[in-house]
């Protein structure tokens, strides 16, 4: 059996349990019922033509995946994972700055953005991870530098634990799954059986945009964009959710705590979602790690302050390309 570090457990045992002893349960009838309603295509081929990015499509495994893509061809790979309520278009604002010399790779998660949802499949951990992996070794096939937000964080330490092969090196950037110090208002809140992640209608998407965005004034242009998209899919989201939370990864495979690669930690000293104390916690459990934190800035550093974000990553490269 692999040997998990203690501190890997923590969150896991103690906000997440509370989370799913507490939680409302899932209408299931309706999540099985639910189709996208998002305006991101529209999006997308508005800003093609601004930033040579492309859509593309491939089945990989049991899901129909959906992936942006530019950058020279040769360039060195780099993939972006998004986080828990988000999509692929996260990244927009950091990819100017990393376009020129790295080939992106930005996908839409297995049951997020415009990449297909199954309610009869998991999305636990385990089962995202190898997704990940898979879709790298199909369509990238060699290894890219790693990065992910908050639940993609999470989701990029356990790929880089589990298949090494595929990763050069890897940032968690306020990444999820393992708990600081001190709790935030809305880790409080899981504990409490309350999830402001999931937006119940227009006022509950302003309120998230906001916990996660330092600028009030982008969260409120933000929401007539997304409002329909995350409203829509609050069943679904508290869904998965619930898989995420409520089904830690396996004791059986590799952790946080045997990465072997280079590791940057990167963190926003404001963020509202997940507590900047998780950082050297993290820290704690890869002892190699690089840390950064960024301060006046929140739980998405590469929307808050996209230009200085690619800058320390691609410092970071720079070292390992």
């Amino acid at each position: 059996m692999t040997t998990f570090h203690p501190l890997e457990r923590v969150f896991f045992d103690t906000v997440g349990q509370s989370y799913i002893e507490r939680a409302e349960p899932v209408d299931l009838h309706t999540v099985k019922g639910w189709s996208s309603r998002s305006a991101m295509p529209w999006l997308n081929r508005l800003h093609s033509t601004l930033t040579g990015l492309r859509t593309r499509h491939r089945r990989i495994g049991d899901h129909k995946l959906t992936w942006l893509e530019a950058g020279p061809v040769h360039g060195e790979p780099i993939v972006l994972i998004h986080g828990f309520g988000a999509s692929k278009e996260n990244w927009l604002a950091i990819l100017p700055f990393l376009l020129r010399k790295y080939r992106v790779y930005v996908p839409d998660l297995p049951g997020w953005g415009e990449s297909e949802f199954n309610a009869d499949v998991s999305y636990c951990a385990d089962a995202q991870v190898d997704r990940i992996a898979d879709w790298i070794e199909t369509v990238i096939t060699k290894p890219v530098h790693l990065v992910g937000n908050s639940m993609g964080g999470g989701f990029a330490g356990l790929v880089t634990a589990r298949h090494p092969q595929w990763v050069k090196t890897v940032v968690l950037m306020n990444a999820a799954g393992i708990a600081g110090t001190e709790r935030t208002p809305f880790e409080q809140g899981l504990a409490e059986g309350e999830n402001s992640l999931v937006a119940h209608n227009w006022r509950g998407v302003y309120q998230l945009l906001s916990s996660v965005m330092q600028s009030r004034v982008r969260a409120s242009l933000l929401t007539p964009l997304m409002g329909m998209d995350l409203v829509s899919r609050r069943h679904v989201n508290e869904f998965m959710f619930r898989q995420l939370i409520g089904i830690p990864p396996s004791e059986d495979k590799p952790s946080l705590s045997a990465i072997k690669q280079p590791t940057l930690i990167l963190w926003g000293s404001e963020d509202r979602v997940l507590h900047p104390t998780a950082a050297e916690v993290i820290a704690k459990i890869i002892p190699h790690a690089q840390t950064k934190i960024f301060y006046d800035v929140g739980h998405l550093p590469m929307v808050d302050k996209p230009r200085l974000t690619a800058r320390h990553m691609r410092r970071f490269w720079l070292a390992y390309c």
